[in-house]
């Protein structure tokens, strides 16, 4: 494999002129920085490893890419840190369609930063969280649900369609108790 500044090349020339035939591929390579609302990239190079497969008019690719992401948690504000893996399974055809998902390339080499790119960009969280129990700047104030308090309520509830007494109603929404939906 070829590492450059600009491109991340996988030879697949020999190795296409066999069907079924592998060979295994780590890699380590900078991205461009990404960002998705307040949860970014870091500058620590992306690396993994893909296995390119031969098939009938190109190659398959599918192995992981782990790294390092940082953001605000939604609830506290506080920082967050972690690493994450995530899954790469692309198609790399000859003469591919423009319609289609298969990416379209030469017969001779993948161009496979695009698509570690994407893979990046795409699992980076919308609001993460510092922990899963975390309570927040005030939580007596705002507390916060979770899906476990959710199935609780929904548990507790009587016949489906009132809340159970131990469960108070909240004021703010109290017009749609008048609503008739069995009409």
């Amino acid at each position: 494999m070829t590492r450059t500044n600009k491109r991340v090349l996988i030879n697949v020339a020999n190795l296409r002129r066999r069907l079924g035939q592998r060979q295994v591929e780590p890699f380590e390579v900078a991205l461009e920085p990404q960002q998705v609302i307040s949860t970014r990239t870091t500058s620590s190079p992306v690396h993994g490893e893909v296995t390119v497969e031969s098939i009938e008019r190109g190659v398959a690719v599918y192995g992981h890419v782990t790294f390092e992401w940082v953001g605000d948690c939604r609830r506290c504000l506080g920082p967050v840190t972690e690493y994450k893996t995530v899954g790469i399974d692309e198609i790399f055809q000859v003469d591919a369609s423009s319609e289609s998902d298969i990416i379209d390339f030469d017969g001779t080499q993948i161009e496979l930063r695009p698509v570690l790119s994407d893979a990046v960009g795409l699992s980076l969280p919308l609001a993460p969280l510092c922990s899963e129990d975390c309570a927040g700047p005030d939580p007596d104030r705002y507390p916060s649900t979770t899906e476990a308090d959710l199935d609780v309520s929904t548990a507790t509830q009587s016949d489906g369609n009132e809340p159970s007494s131990s469960q108070p109603t909240d004021s703010r929404w109290a017009a749609l108790d008048q609503l008739d939906l069995d009409r």
